[in-house]
């Protein structure tokens, strides 16, 4: 009895010192599903990925944005139109409504340009004419979006044009006075201002929103040397621009390492992948959200 209640305390000891060994090695591991990360002396994140990753992912933007990318894409119906505030409209209209099925969002896209028909749809919004086919009622026009919510869409673009002439111009101005400095994608949440609340879930006004379809109209706007985007903001820095970042195209990059599997589709997990695509794409990192795309509706067919 006496030996073993003299070793007992060397025993715990023993214990203890295997469970802080376990418990040290945890705290250090290297998991290969995220991104590896360093810090330089500018503080800035560094990421590192293999140069077979990178040309893969390099092809993969090279395949997948070409002309033929706009069948069957909400992109298209902006490419219709010649006039720059039509152009704007139209392609707001296709971003936000750009959720659920592809033949569902263009059908409902379609339904609009129907309802606009052969006049300008700036001159459209204009004059009134949406108060006509969407009325101040919460049925639904599609999926979870309300003809009331359609209906203060247009509101918000009818005080825009009545107030600055054109989207493009109104946020022109409030880049150049500085209203985007704050914080990385402020450009969204500058947009997403100029819309009453009523517009919401159309317009994402969360502060923590990753804002896909407010980016992915901004993509469309900015990005120059495109098939699909149109490049008419050239006020505005392609490579301040936010990846446009949704459930699927989040799942892809989790498929590719690029972002841990924990990740979550908010705004800080779009600032990071749009980071770590700077990595490959320095001077348009968007260019990679073709990459993502792409793969990912390849995958799922």
């Amino acid at each position: 009895m006496f030996l073993s209640f003299s070793i007992f305390p060397c025993i715990l000891d023993i214990s203890l010192f295997f469970l802080y060994l376990i418990f040290k090695t945890q705290l250090h591991t290297d998991y290969s599903e995220a991104p590896v990360m360093s810090k330089e002396t500018t503080h800035e994140t560094v990421f590192s990925f293999s140069p077979s990753l990178k040309r893969r992912l390099r092809t993969l933007a090279q395949k997948y944005e070409t002309p033929r990318f706009l069948i069957g894409d909400p992109s298209t119906f902006m490419h219709r139109y010649s006039d720059t505030r039509d152009i704007e409209i139209v392609a707001l209209i296709g971003a936000v409504l750009a959720f659920g099925r592809r033949d569902a969002i263009l059908a409902h896209i379609e339904q609009i340009l129907a309802a606009i028909g052969d006049e300008s749809p700036a001159e459209w919004i204009l004059a009134g004419n949406y108060r006509d086919a969407f009325p101040d009622c919460k049925k639904s026009f599609y999926r979870i979006f309300s003809f009331k919510n359609m209906r203060c869409l247009f509101y918000g673009l009818r005080t825009i044009l009545l107030e600055h002439h054109s989207l493009g111009q109104c946020l022109e101005r409030d880049y150049k006075n500085g209203k985007c400095q704050c914080q990385p994608g402020r450009l969204a949440a500058v947009l997403a201002e100029h819309f009453p609340t009523c517009c919401s879930p159309l317009i994402s006004q969360g502060k923590n929103s990753a804002s896909k379809r407010l980016n992915l109209f901004l993509r469309w706007m900015v990005r120059t040397g495109s098939p699909v985007d149109l490049g008419l903001w050239t006020w505005y820095p392609p490579t301040e621009l936010i990846m446009p970042l949704d459930i699927h195209v989040m799942q892809t990059a989790i498929r590719f390492k690029l972002l841990p599997a924990t990740a979550r589709p908010d705004l800080k997990t779009a600032i990071l992948l749009t980071e770590i695509m700077k990595t490959i794409f320095p001077n348009d990192p968007l260019k990679g959200d073709f990459a993502l795309f792409g793969y990912g509706v390849d995958s799922a067919e």
